[in-house]
């Protein structure tokens, strides 16, 4: 009921989910992605390859230089560089060719000094532009990484060891929820024999008070003696009361721990055992060492530093992926620019080589290994705390079964007293304050186990809490 109700474990619970949920996120980054992408954009004007009307010239095909695609100056030019006459010169190519000043035979030049052709095309300015006021962009695009450097891989660790963490985590609030649910059920079950304890002090008292009576009606003793007596039954009232309230609280206590209302009558099924268990003997420590969620945490806190360690070196080597798309455009490019979708597909590896940054990564990679040894120390100052705590709890075990065994004894004794002083009062050889005493040594002797009990009980509850077996 503890475990189901306590806020401190479903708190640990839910971080338990929340890293599952991590890790499974983490796991996907292995598969491809896969995303749709779409553009809408309204332009102001359109483009132009030309920032004016052109005049093109026209010329036959036989003045055109099958190699460099030029004007052919071998047939074109009557004389060779050297002012020889070309014997290539072919003067009906070179006449349909340029426009020719019948006064000279050479072609008409422009103010730059260059022929003026026989024909020519315009092209106006206007004809030249492309692009519509709306354009849109549409696509499927798919990437798979192919290698990291490892960083897809450590940070799935990661995340799996963050998991593991918080099982660890969990688990540890579990055995605290379990061992202070353990406290507060066998408080009550000492507080309920503090109770006990009382009430039979206050029946002791009562039949030492009606003997008394009857020996003051017969003139035996005085009144004080009958007086001593009530003044001890009134203390004895009130300390009923006052345990009865502490028994209440108990109550509210146990009540709270497990969910119930605070007004809950509980009656537990256990009184404080009067025979010790045996204490199973073996390695405590290393049983500790093996079973306790604090080492289980603290060690996936190292591999997620170790990781964290070879996340920062994954920087240091190339990343790699395989792109795939499809895209659709309008105006369509695939077709004179006009206003329909085009589509096609594309397939590509890309690569990014990281090569400097001002030892960037170097910086980052010495602090995840200074983690990695705050994380290793932190371990090893655990083991040493817990190898401690073991051997407190079994020190503390053994002299609580010490002082049971005491208490035992001292309470037969003030049992042995106790009977000897009553005989001795009935035979009018002892005084009634010495068998108020003899009771009052009993009550504290009794009182005394009460208590050596229920610390016994919780140190062997204490004892499997620190080797990690309170389960």
């Amino acid at each position: 009921m503890a475990l189901e109700h306590n806020q401190k474990v479903l708190i640990a619970d839910e971080h338990v989910e929340a890293a599952g949920a991590l890790k499974r996120s983490a796991q996907t980054q292995f598969l491809p992605s896969i995303s749709a992408n779409g553009l809408y954009t309204r332009t102001n004007k359109k483009f132009s390859l030309l920032d004016k009307d052109l005049m093109l010239p026209v010329i036959p095909y036989t003045a055109i230089d099958p190699v460099t695609g030029g004007l052919n100056s071998a047939i074109l030019s009557p004389t060779l560089p050297d002012g020889t006459p070309n014997p290539n010169f072919n003067p009906s190519v070179f006449g349909s060719t340029f426009a020719i000043d019948p006064s000279t035979g050479q072609p008409y030049t422009d103010s730059d000094g260059n022929p003026l052709f026989q024909r020519y095309t315009w092209l106006p300015k206007d004809k030249a532009e492309f692009g519509n006021k709306n354009v849109y962009v549409a696509g499927v695009n798919l990437t798979q990484p192919i290698f990291t450097g490892g960083k897809i891989r450590e940070t799935y660790r990661i995340a799996k060891y963050g998991e593991k963490l918080a099982r660890a985590q969990s688990e540890a609030e579990r055995t605290e929820v379990l061992y202070k649910t353990e406290e507060s059920y066998w408080r009550v079950a000492a507080v309920a024999e503090k109770v006990k304890l009382v009430q039979a002090y206050i029946a002791l008292l009562d039949k030492l008070n009606t003997d008394l009576e009857n020996y003051y009606a017969e003139g035996i003793i005085i009144k004080n003696d009958l007086l001593k007596v009530k003044v001890k039954k009134n203390e004895a009232e009130l300390n009923l009361l006052k345990a009865q309230n502490g028994l209440t609280l108990s109550k509210m206590a146990l009540c709270q721990q497990v969910g119930l209302p605070l007004n809950t009558d509980i009656v537990i099924a256990d009184s404080l055992p009067a025979l010790m268990e045996p204490i199973a003997q073996m390695n405590y420590t290393d049983s500790a060492l093996a079973r306790r969620p604090e080492i289980e945490a603290l060690n996936q806190t190292i591999n997620i530093a170790k990781s964290g360690v070879n996340l920062m070196k994954s920087r240091y080597m190339p990343n790699i992926g395989l792109t795939a798309n499809y895209m659709f455009f309008n105006p369509n490019p695939y077709n004179g620019l006009t206003e329909n979708f085009g589509g096609d597909w594309s397939v590509g590896i890309a690569i990014n080589v990281p090569i400097f940054h001002w030892n960037d990564r170097g910086h980052t990679l010495k602090a995840a290994r200074s983690e990695q040894r705050v994380a290793e120390l932190k371990m090893d100052e655990a083991k040493e705390l817990i190898s401690l705590q073991v051997q407190q709890a079994i020190f503390q075990l053994n002299e609580s079964i010490k002082k049971v065994e005491m208490a035992q004894v001292n309470l037969k004794q003030a049992e042995e007293n106790l009977k000897v002083a009553r005989d001795a009062f009935e035979s009018g050889r002892q005084k009634t304050s010495d068998v108020l005493e003899a009771q009052a040594m009993w009550q504290n002797a009794f009182s005394d186990l009460i208590d050596a009990r229920m610390e016994y009980r919780l140190n062997v509850v204490n004892l499997k809490r620190v080797t990690g077996s309170l389960k």
